[in-house]
């Protein structure tokens, strides 16, 4: 066995290996920006709210079909049904 078939069994294999390994985890971001808010820039995108149930939302604006003002059962909490 030469030095040079040496140098690539040894060298040459695990550096491929660790280049294989490096773009799996690296290479998408490489390619592209990813879409989020880094610290320090501008805010571009839409405002959005979490609201895990929807539908328990009421609008206090708006007088309920019967005249009433609406009432919700919202307890709140850390469970985040509020």
């Amino acid at each position: 066995m030469s030095i040079v078939q040496t140098l690539l069994v040894f060298v040459g294999i695990p550096a491929g290996i660790i280049a294989i390994i490096y773009v799996a985890v690296y290479g998408k971001s490489m390619v592209r920006q990813p879409n989020r808010y880094r610290p320090g820039r501008p805010w571009e995108y839409a405002a959005s709210w979490y609201v895990p149930h929807p539908d328990a939302v009421v609008d206090s604006g708006a007088p309920s079909p019967s005249g009433t003002t609406p009432s919700t059962t919202a307890v709140g909490g850390a469970s985040g049904e509020w």
